[in-house]
């Protein structure tokens, strides 16, 4: 079988121009989605949360190319673990990295490197190697388990908590930090509560207190936000969330090129995903300091 010819540099720019554009689009239609469409900002919520090592923008691109993914790789990355992307298969878009590989360095990739479209898109997912920084942001291409065959793959898991267990941890967390006892503050007895349902409403005052109303000012923007954080947080634990609700934002528009439903989107999960970490390292704690025998 002959090999494929390798692209001239002036092909390469062209082909990460027109990628570029493409997931641009992509974006631009979800974020209309976002504030159009409450089935898609849960389809969102639910993708952001499924894919913990994906940043929010990248989930909201995730989220509008293939809703179900579950786990999110590139061919390389696939590949290293037996799998391969089945012959036909369409590519997800993200954003991914440019990295210079030295100070200083010239080259096409840093000619292109602006950071526009996707500007912190790959926060947390763009580590810097030795000698390198990140100069901006391309399209990459990446593949959902679903689109790929070979080898039997496990998604690494963490065990799960149960739900008396997140609660007593949410509890203690909110006495430490806020200097107040949840059960007085909002008129709860959780003894009386079903765990999941304890657990759900401490979620909730958990990212009220995380999200002020200065940042999310229009009205019904900010308990939208909240909910929506707490239902972040309940899917990363594993336990059934409450009501995702859509932040009324359908219209508004400002002077950045971003809408106003990118940060929305991003303190939501930033804030859902920060609750469940700080619930799971103090619960790995707990276990760690739990008498033996």
């Amino acid at each position: 079988m002959s090999r494929k010819p390798k692209m001239t540099d002036e092909e390469r720019r062209a082909y990460s121009a027109r990628m570029r554009g493409e997931l641009e689009a992509v974006m631009e239609r979800a974020y209309g989605a976002m504030v159009a469409s409450e089935d898609f900002w849960t389809a969102f919520l639910r993708t952001a949360a499924t894919l913990g090592d994906r940043s929010p923008v990248n989930s909201i691109a995730i989220a509008a190319q293939c809703p179900h993914a579950t786990r999110v790789l590139s061919s390389g990355d696939w590949r290293k673990v037996g799998r391969f992307p089945v012959k036909g298969s369409t590519s997800i878009r993200i954003w991914t990295p440019i990295k210079r590989r030295a100070e200083g360095a010239q080259g096409a990739a840093t000619a292109t490197a602006t950071v526009d479209g996707g500007q912190h898109e790959a926060v947390g997912e763009a580590a810097e190697g030795e000698g390198r920084r990140v100069s901006g942001y391309k399209a990459g291409p990446v593949f959902d388990i679903s689109q790929t065959d070979g080898d039997a793959y496990e998604s690494p898991v963490s065990a799960p908590l149960a739900a008396e267990v997140i609660r007593d941890v949410l509890v203690g967390q909110y006495r430490e930090w806020y200097g107040e006892d949840p059960e007085q503050a909002g008129g709860f007895d959780f003894t009386r509560e079903a765990p999941e349902n304890a657990v759900r409403i401490l979620l909730y005052g958990h990212a009220w207190r995380r999200i002020t109303e200065a940042a999310a000012p229009l009205p019904g923007q900010h308990a939208a936000e909240v909910a929506s954080a707490a239902h972040v947080a309940a899917l990363v634990l594993g336990v059934v969330p409450g009501l995702a609700v859509m932040p009324p934002l359908a219209g508004v528009v400002t002077q950045g090129k971003k809408p106003p439903v990118h940060e929305s989107a991003v303190r939501v999960v930033e804030t859902g995903r920060a609750i469940a970490h700080s619930v799971s390292v103090a619960a790995e704690r707990r276990r760690e300091l739990a008498p033996v025998g």
